[in-house]
């Protein structure tokens, strides 16, 4: 352990003392550590809402609340993308601009990212739809909607919103920097000439994100697209059409959805690809199930299972609030309160930008091998043993820890397995958590010294 510690500091050591040094990835940092709050407080809701017990979830929808803990997760999960694009450049400039006003350039940023959003919709009424398919029905009328679709503003925006939230945060400063702005007299009270100096640079940053949105809607081959968010998914997407159908394939398409979630992509990118297959193969099981026949997708199940969200979430990271048990930081202890719970049940967004694990090299090679050694272990194992009793028709809500899903669908055999997988998980995150564990050590110690001496000097 100690060697596999000496190894991590060595290699990432540097890389991580960049990356906090680096403006970019400093103000980036603390961007997501100022979310923590809101993913906190939202996640002690979703687990009430979407609590694993079908019988819970049936009350919930028969006195008609369901709808308002969904109401919860839209407006604070599903809008990450959102608020990262305003936190995002009000850090940026109040770390690296400090003599600038932060708040301004995060409402620019704000409302660059809002104005690359499509906004238009069409509302079709359509009746005379038959029950059965395929069916036709007559289109009655047609009215545009003009709305923000939350699959733009939220998880699967926030690649977008760093970038929009870099361009608008370094246009700001070098503007307020070449004085492009608005001299007011000084008999103008303080709070009105602040509001009113950077004017001329809002102007120019809208008249830039406009030309933006302009050349993603006309511009040949990101036309094709129709904006910023969908020319960036198309381009994840397009090479992972192919591969997609078998365990190893889903093993590694796993694997690159949390890659993509490292660096801030939201892994529903790489899942709607996935998802017609998965619901493809597991129909077909259910068939063969009812029908007495073999599963004809049983390891592909099983796979989907083990490296799936259900062990904490994206990136398995249940295996790290367990390593957090073993922490001698206060700040990892305090983590570990905060987070345990909703990762229990599959809610990691608190841990994810909390931690922060996102864009955070020290936990880049456990987000990057988790499906990949947990779903070839499992693959492994379930070849081994005689799985026949699996049943695909028992289903239960996202928020449902996969031990007991498979306990529930393949016995204690099928359960065995995922405890394995949980201690592969625990064994992959505990040597990168202990370094990052002794560096918050190292850092509260500090900062305990500096305070007595600031004390001593008083």
């Amino acid at each position: 352990m100690g060697n596999m510690e000496k190894f991590i500091d060595t290699v990432f050591g540097p890389i991580a003392m960049y990356m906090n040094k680096s403006p970019f990835f400093k103000s980036l940092t603390d961007a997501f550590i100022r979310m923590t709050p809101l993913t906190l407080g939202a996640s002690v809701l979703m687990v009430i809402g979407f609590f694993p017990i079908n019988a819970w979830q049936t009350w919930i929808k028969s006195v008609g609340i369901y709808d308002d803990f969904v109401a919860v997760q839209n407006a604070t999960i599903n809008a990450l993308g959102l608020f990262l694009a305003f936190t995002f450049a009000y850090c940026f400039v109040k770390i690296n601009a400090t003599k600038y006003n932060p708040l301004v350039a995060g409402l620019l940023s704000l409302a660059s990212f809002m104005m690359m959003i499509p906004q238009k919709y069409a509302l079709y009424t359509v009746t005379g739809v038959g029950a059965q398919l395929p069916a036709k029905g007559t289109v009655q009328s047609v009215v545009d909607l003009n709305a923000f679709s939350t699959d733009y503003i939220g998880a699967s925006g926030i690649l977008v919103a760093i970038i929009i939230g870099y361009i608008v945060a370094r246009l700001y400063i070098f503007l307020n920097d070449k004085h492009f702005v608005i001299t007011l007299p000084e008999s103008v009270p303080p709070n009105v000439a602040e509001s009113l100096s950077p004017t001329f640079i809002a102007g120019a940053i809208m008249i830039f994100m406009f030309v933006l949105r302009l050349i993603f809607k006309f511009a040949p081959y990101l036309s094709d697209h129709g904006n910023i968010f969908a020319f960036i998914t198309g381009v994840i997407q397009t090479p992972l059409q192919n591969i997609v159908g078998s365990p190893l394939s889903l093993i590694l398409i796993l694997s690159l959805a949390n890659l993509f979630w490292y660096f801030g992509i939201h892994p529903q990118v790489v899942y709607s690809v996935v998802t017609p297959i998965v619901i493809a193969n597991a129909t077909a099981n259910i068939v063969a199930y009812t029908s007495g026949k073999p599963i004809p997708y049983l390891m592909f199940a099983v796979v989907g299972m083990a490296c799936g969200t259900g062990f904490g979430g994206q990136g398995a990271t249940l295996g790290l609030v367990i390593s957090m048990l073993r922490a001698k930081s206060e700040r990892y202890k305090e983590m570990l309160k905060l987070t345990s719970i909703p990762s229990l049940f599959n809610i990691n967004e608190p841990l994810i930008f909390g931690m922060p694990i996102i864009l955070n090299p020290i936990f880049f090679i456990p987000m990057a091998i988790g499906p990949l050694v947990m779903g070839l272990s499992a693959w492994g194992m379930a070849k081994l043993v005689d799985l026949g009793n699996y049943n695909p028709t028992i289903a239960f809500p996202w928020t449902t820890p996969s031990l007991i899903t498979m306990f529930f669908r393949g016995g204690f055999k099928l359960f065995l397995i995922g405890v394995v997988c949980l201690l592969i998980s625990v064994i992959i995150w505990y040597p990168f958590f202990k370094v990052a564990d002794k560096k918050a050590v190292e850092e509260e110690a500090q900062l305990s010294e500096t305070k007595s001496e600031n004390l001593v000097t008083e």
